[in-house]
This record gives C-alpha cells, sequence and structure tokens, in this order.
C-alpha cells in the first residue's frame, strides 16, 4: 500500500468532488470518503445503521481523527488493503497508471 503523503499528494490533486472507497484487511465493510470544495467526509457504505457521513475540516484532520467503527487512520494505515479512486483507479492494482495520470510518485509505506 502506498503511504498517507503519496495517498494525499494525489487526493490534494483530484477534481471535482471524487468518492475513493477504502478496504481493510480486517473487515469486510467499506468506508468511502468524498472530497468536497470545503470538506472531507467519511461514510460506511451500505450502513445498515445508518450512521451517515461524518465531516471534517480537511483530510489531516480526518487522517489523525477516531472516527466510524472506530477506525483511526493514522493508526490503522498499514490494515489498508487498498484505496479506489471513483470506482476506477485502484492504488494496488493502478499505482503506475495512477502516477502517469497525475505526474506524481507514489512511495510505499516503509
Amino acid at each position: 500500500m502506498v503511504s498517507y503523503e503519496s495517498f494525499k499528494k494525489v487526493f490534494d490533486i483530484l477534481e471535482g468532488e471524487p468518492e475513493i472507497e477504502v478496504f481493510f484487511k480486517n473487515t469486510n465493510n467499506t468506508y468511502m470518503i468524498i472530497k468536497y470544495r470545503d470538506r472531507v467526509t467519511i461514510a460506511k457504505v451500505a450502513d445498515e445503521l445508518n450512521r451517515g457521513e461524518i465531516k471534517y475540516k480537511t483530510l489531516d484532520e480526518l487522517y489523525n481523527s477516531t472516527t466510524i467503527d472506530g477506525i483511526n487512520l493514522k493508526n490503522d494505515w498499514n490494515n489498508i488493503k487498498d484505496i479506489i479512486i471513483d470506482e476506477i483507479y485502484s492504488f494496488v492494482d493502478d499505482k503506475d497508471e495512477i502516477e502517469r495520470l497525475y505526474n506524481i510518485v507514489l512511495e510505499d509505506i516503509k
């Protein structure tokens, strides 16, 4: 998996309101991060309890917060198995394509 710093570089470049799916190794749940002009949200996909979106001012604020299901991206980053941008580009399977599209070098977690 790519480092948070590499993910953040791509996240900052993304335009519009991109939807980013996050998949963890230790659960079958899927989480959706959406980038808006003035905020970032996270929600559990197909959440039968309908907890809805949780709003943050920035991606860094989300990264450092404990959120849905006790997820803390800063502490749980190594448990991410994949991140997918707009249901198209996987940071695992399409790393080279993401680097080409966004003219960026993605570094892995060390």
